[in-house]
């Protein structure tokens, strides 16, 4: 028998006024127990959700599941049944009119359907997706079964499979600096791309990435592209409006980085314009660009369209290249708290502009940008070398890392990694850690 590793936790039964999604559930949690007990494999009566589907194989531990119920997706996020695979694991869910049990070796965890709260060893966490019940079959989505079962997913794009495996890894924080010199980490032009379609193992490196910054607690800051174009190839993606396997892909690693206490930033919408090539061009500022206060706007509109559409909390708005003029940051500070990067003009101070009744804290980035791994030792002296009261704020794309990470599974198909503590990262946290710098958020910067 196979075993999650699930922890006991006491059924949280809260009565709420809030609606239910519409769902049919047996009001007798006894009867519904007992009906679950005696014939788990029997669904029936389950209509289906008004979401899309896709044919994916999961597996777990190796080992096909042979799923009856579909595997739905909404703007690129899997949702699984539980109550059958729980029952292919051997054990069962009960639902309430509030609640969902879920029972797998003698270990309990519980769902309140009203506040979407599930409770692990007396500790509560919200679900990322809403959980939806129908026909008296429970689904979560895919990023709530792995966090709540501490599980692994390998994406095996070519063969439309999720695998799922007990962690083995388990990721714990070293202890947060209570002070020290502000620092702050920003990981720029994160975007599904060219490179991330040609190697989606990248996407899981991505992760890798930020589970090194979790053990280490830096909070960290992502500067997310929604859109990418390449008119050369007539490549244009974007994960709000179209689903593929790679696109959901990407969408689990920004919930990753989220839950690992990244802040996801706006970086423009599509980081180019006209015929230009996302990521390598500017958006705003520069010849043929309309730079009308319309325009700016029609563009933070899109981006912060793409980041609701996606349910991706967004924390901060930075200018590609940082190419934007003082009009048309006053635009821009109309829609958001923070604008990641120097105001024009002022060099290394955090500074304030009121604009109606908002206030927006401009953070700059002293240190610059790290162009490429032969800079590290620049970066180094940089940091060494920088004023005691400028912060230490800097800025490199997450690629760097990706070549000193070797990813790997066992005989069992379990997906591991090793990550070289000669890494660009694992170099500059070293030297901040010796010069006495905490790492600190956008929000908590003074």
């Amino acid at each position: 028998m196979l075993k999650l590793p699930v922890v006991k936790a006491a059924l949280l039964i809260v009565v709420l006024s809030l609606a239910l999604p519409a769902c049919t559930v047996n009001k007798n949690p006894n009867n519904q127990r007992e009906e679950n007990r005696k014939s788990p494999k029997d669904f029936s009566t389950f209509k289906g959700l008004q979401l899309a589907k896709d044919d994916l194989k999961i597996r777990f531990e190796g080992k096909d599941l042979n799923l009856v119920l579909p595997v739905y997706y909404e703007v690129n996020r899997y949702y699984l049944s539980l109550n059958e695979i729980v029952d292919k694991l051997g054990g069962t869910v009960t639902l309430s009119e509030q609640a969902a049990e879920i029972d797998l070796n003698n270990v309990t965890t519980s769902i309140d359907l009203g506040s979407q709260i599930y409770v692990q060893n007396g500790v509560s966490q919200k679900l990322k997706k809403k959980a939806i019940v129908s026909d008296g079959v429970l689904y979560i989505s895919m990023f709530d079964f792995h966090k709540i079962f501490d599980l692994r997913v390998d994406w095996d794009l070519k063969n439309k499979s999720l695998a799922f495996y007990r962690n083995r890894e388990k990721v714990t924080q070293r202890p947060a600096f209570k002070a020290g010199r502000q620092a702050l980490l920003r990981l720029e032009d994160v975007t599904v791309r060219d490179y991330f379609l040609k190697k989606p193992e990248d996407i899981q490196k991505l992760t890798v990435v930020a589970d090194y910054l979790y053990s280490q607690n830096v909070p960290f800051h992502v500067a997310w592209i929604p859109r990418y174009i390449d008119p050369r190839s007539n490549i244009d993606i974007d994960p709000s409006k179209q689903y593929s396997m790679v696109n959901a892909s990407f969408v689990y690693a920004l919930d990753y980085i989220s839950d690992r206490n990244g802040i996801i930033g706006l970086h423009g919408y599509t980081h180019q314009y006209g015929k230009s090539v996302s990521v390598d061009a500017v958006e705003f500022l520069g010849p043929g660009i309309p730079g009308t206060d319309q325009y700016v706007q029609d563009r933070i509109n899109a981006s912060i369209e793409a980041a609701k559409a996606l349910d991706l909390p967004y924390g901060f708005f930075e200018a590609p290249h940082y190419a934007i003029s003082p009009k048309q940051l006053s635009v821009a500070e109309k829609n958001f708290d923070v604008i990641y990067e120097q105001y024009p003009g002022i060099y290394g101070k955090l500074t304030y502009k009121q604009n109606g009744n908002r206030t927006t804290k401009y953070v700059p980035t002293p240190l610059d940008y790290l162009n490429g791994k032969g800079d590290v030792n620049v970066m180094i002296a940089r940091i060494k070398n920088l004023g005691p009261n400028t912060i230490g704020s800097f800025f490199y794309n997450p690629i760097m890392e990706f070549e000193d990470i070797a990813l790997s599974r066992d005989s069992s198909g379990y997906p591991s990694y090793t990550y070289s503590d000669s890494s660009v990262l694992h170099q500059l946290l070293k030297v901040f850690d010796e010069k006495g710098f905490k790492f600190v958020t956008v929000r908590e910067v003074k």
